[in-house]
């Protein structure tokens, strides 16, 4: 009784709460919308709330066309001014000089003077002055009415809409004045018809030209029919350009290129010609070849000569060239260069050869020179100035889950470049944290009470390594390259403490600028668990479950540490047929801590594909996909003999991990006006043991929750299924997850997010300690899906984004009373996460 009053009080103190705050929230929106915006508005001056673009009499809604107004209204936050309000807090009367203030305002001088010192008073004059200056450059001062803007705007329209056929398109603006000196703009769009294409003619003079033209007629983006568009005039041109530099004219220039088209006619049609000179300034447009390549491989600005060549080789028709001795195998760096003696010149070989020359992180910068010779032909010189061959990094790193409340890391790392005379990557690192564990025992208060440390070497060979040549499959120009890995990690503190060896042998390539390609032929993890006695201190649920069934059945008191041996001498079969329900419960937990602390090689081969569309990192228009195929112990299980007592096959007396897993991942970004973003993620994973094995290693299984997936919930809290099973972990093998996040800026670097995230894991084992309600059953499980909506703040430093998210359990799919929605809808059940960067 005196809990359900406790619970109920409880309840009814985080409404009441969450109602001050919701009235709080909106006070303030509401106190930000009513202030006065039109503060620093002066009079004959009209702040612009509105820009209204109306075409052939129907509203506008292409984002495209705001590109062309000139002035538009102050940024909106959900809907309100928000930056213009803040700027409107500052004082850009303020008198800075306190002298003068002194002198303007002796009243508040001799009162502030009489409560503290003149030193006190004149410093908080100046802190004062320096807020209100921080406010004015942090908000966004009031949008003033530009007729001259306005004008210009019309202009743009117009030639918009002149540059999309548009020929006879007549644009306008109207102001619209408000009450208290605020105006509208409308501005009116009549275009008319437009104008397409009619006869399309070329007047090519020179030969070479014409013939290489007449080729590839078929892919011209003109075409008669079309209506009038300057851009893919403008397309047009950048494809001829490309087509000749790729077709031996070193000598062309975009500039040949023009079109005289008609647009003095009444029907709407006009007559295309397509002009491209005979020759440059100097000299015709031929087909040009290359008679010599150059490589200089260490080459220095500060050195350059050809007396300084102390070194020389000439290889498959190459010359290399070094200042003092030729560090690198030609046969090796060959495999970077796509320029060839006697092959016509590209401007795709000179690209793709610079673009993969950086790739192998051996040179400083890369210099691709070419120069005519007396026959016409082309003398390729490549220039290389190499890094320094040893290279020594330290990097430190804050982290933060509710895993590991806060950590600090620190990684040393050791680079040899050019290790074998092929242009390798030989690396090696050592990296260490110290962590605030809630796992740590006998802490006594300390903060950072746990530790974990770890080091791995790899080398990264630009070209396969592999018996089997794969040069027609997978060509040099996608730049293969093979990575060996070795590593280990020992954890303190930390769960239940586990070591880590891992080998890997990975091949990478690129199959386009958008595609990346990466087949794990062996991904090998031995994980031994150091600290098995500690589980019950750990999972401190199963052992309470233990303990109430020692206390009640036996009248015993039990320790973590005892738990295993009160397990095997008390829970046995008569116990079992006197309580079936609590023998269950116990055998469960057994078998869970047998699973969890099992020592376990994972010896696995995986695919991963990645699409990814976005031009670079500021991009904010793109798509993003990864799969993932991994299938671990197929062909060690096979080879394996030894078995141990449970009839699982072993290695070196370690049970092999035998499963199929899969991972599909989505993402897709939409750009909006005024650097809004809508970004969807996507994730489905699907994990089956088989064979050789019966559950999922731990490591390998599906955990849900965190800064960077569901964040109404914390990491390991949420599912499997509909369960609420109390675990400190709960994992599972297939898991579904789907967020939407809208992010807006709010104040200069100062960014806001609102964001939907909804999905669960489940179990698909079929194991016999899995509870119905954990197990995926089709789309009856759909019900499942646990839903957590929030808001969040991020603080853009330029070189890293800082993030705070404010998640709240919206579906709550365990409670059985149907009362799901919005039940813990508050701020005493929210989740906060910490994060660095974007969750997706």
């Amino acid at each position: 009784m005196k809990s359900y009053t406790f619970e109920t009080n409880l309840n009814a103190y985080f409404l009441k709460n969450n109602f001050i705050i919701l009235l709080i929230f909106a006070g303030i929106i509401f106190g930000f919308s009513a202030c006065n915006s039109v503060k620093y508005v002066t009079e004959n001056e009209f702040l612009l709330v509105k820009n209204k673009v109306v075409v052939n009499d129907k509203k506008n809604v292409s984002d495209e066309i705001n590109d062309y107004i000139v002035q538009r209204p102050n940024s909106l936050v959900l809907g309100v001014a928000l930056p213009l309000h803040f700027y409107n807090l500052g004082n850009k009367d303020f008198e800075a000089d306190f002298d003068e203030w002194k002198l303007d305002s002796p009243g508040w001088y001799n009162f502030t003077t009489g409560v503290f010192s003149e030193k006190q008073a004149r410093g908080a004059r100046n802190f004062k002055y320096k807020m209100h200056q921080w406010i004015l450059k942090n908000g966004e001062p009031p949008v003033i009415f530009d007729s001259k803007k306005a004008t210009q705007t019309v202009k743009n329209l117009t030639q918009h809409y002149y540059n999309e056929g548009y020929f006879n398109a007549k644009v306008d603006f109207e102001e619209r004045k408000l009450k208290n000196k605020k105006t509208t703009v409308d501005y009116n769009v009549i275009t008319d018809m437009p104008y397409r294409l009619d006869s399309i003619t070329k007047n090519i003079q020179s030969t070479v030209l014409d013939s290489i033209y007449g080729i590839h007629k078929s892919k011209s983006l003109i075409k008669e029919g079309n209506q009038f568009r300057l851009s893919s005039f403008v397309n047009e041109q950048n494809r001829l350009t490309d087509l000749y530099r790729n077709s031996g004219i070193y000598r062309f220039y975009k500039n040949a290129i023009s079109f005289e088209v008609d647009t003095s006619t009444t029907n709407y049609k006009s007559d295309v010609i397509l002009l491209i000179d005979e020759n440059t300034e100097s000299a015709p447009f031929k087909v040009q070849k290359i008679q010599k390549v150059n490589i200089f491989t260490d080459y220095s600005f500060s050195t350059s000569g050809d007396n300084l060549i102390k070194d020389s080789l000439n290889y498959n028709g190459f010359s290399f060239f070094a200042q003092e001795k030729l560090r690198y195998n030609p046969k090796y760096l060959l495999n970077s260069i796509f320029i060839e003696p006697n092959d016509i010149y590209k401007d795709d070989a000179r690209e793709l050869t610079r673009k993969n020359l950086r790739g192998l992180h051996n040179f400083r910068s890369v210099d691709i020179k070419y120069e005519e010779l007396e026959n016409d032909m082309l003398e390729a010189s490549i220039y290389l100035s190499p890094l320094k061959k040893y290279s020594i990094g330290i990097s430190t790193e804050l982290t933060h889950s509710n895993i590991r409340q806060l950590g600090v890391s620190g990684k040393l790392s050791f680079l040899n470049r050019n290790i074998f005379r092929g242009a390798e990557l030989l690396k090696f690192s050592i990296q260490g944290s110290f962590l605030d564990s809630k796992d740590a025992a006998d802490s006594n208060g300390k903060l950072l009470n746990a530790w974990e440390l770890g080091g791995d070497i790899s080398l990264e060979i630009p070209r396969f390594i592999f018996p089997v040549k794969f040069e027609k499959l997978i060509p040099k120009s996608m730049a293969p390259k093979t990575i060996f890995t070795l590593g280990t990690s020992f954890q303190k503190d930390i769960g239940l403490d586990k070591q880590k060896f891992t080998g890997i042998v990975d091949y990478t390539w690129e199959s386009s600028k958008t595609k990346n390609h990466s087949f794990q032929l062996l991904n090998a993890q031995f994980i031994k668990n150091l600290n098995v006695d500690s589980y019950f201190d750990i999972y401190e649920s199963e052992f309470a479950e233990i303990q109430n069934i020692a206390n009640t059945y036996f009248n015993e008191t039990i320790t973590p540490h005892s738990t295993i041996d009160f397990i095997d001498t008390r829970i046995d079969a008569n116990f079992e047929v006197s309580n079936p329900e609590e023998y269950k419960i116990v055998r469960d937990i057994e078998n869970r801590y047998n699973i969890i602390t099992e020592d376990v090689l994972v010896p696995l081969m995986a695919y991963t594909f990645t699409y990814n569309n976005s031009e670079n990192y500021k991009d904010t228009n793109f798509s993003f996909f990864r799969s993932r195929l991994a299938a671990s112990g197929n062909l060690t299980t096979l080879l394996a003999q030894e078995k141990d007592a449970n009839n699982t096959k072993t290695l070196f007396k370690i049970p092999i991990a035998q499963y199929v897993r899969v991972d599909l991942e989505y993402k897709k970004f939409w750009d909006f006006v005024g650097n809004n973003v809508l970004v969807f993620r996507s994730f489905l994973g699907v994990a089956v043991p088989y064979g050789n094995s019966t559950t999922m290693p731990f490591s390998r299984s599906y955990f849900i929750g965190g800064p960077n997936d569901l964040r109404a919930w914390k990491i390991y809290d949420l599912g499997p299924g509909s369960t609420k099973s109390g675990l400190e972990f709960n994992v599972g093998n297939l898991k579904i997850i789907n967020s939407l996040e809208y992010r807006f800026n709010v104040i200069n670097s100062i960014n806001g997010a609102l964001f939907v995230d909804a999905g669960n894991i489940w179990d698909i084992s079929n194991t016999a300690i899995t509870e119905s309600e954990a197990k995926f059953k089709g789309f009856n499980s759909i019900k499942d899906i646990a839903i957590g909506s929030g808001f969040g703040l991020r603080y853009d430093l330029s070189f890293i984004l800082l993030r705070l998210d404010l998640g709240f359990k919206t579906y709550e799919p365990y409670f059985s009373d149907g009362n799901k929605w919005f039940k813990n809808y508050n701020l005493g059940h929210a989740v906060y996460n910490f994060g660095i960067s974007y969750p997706f």
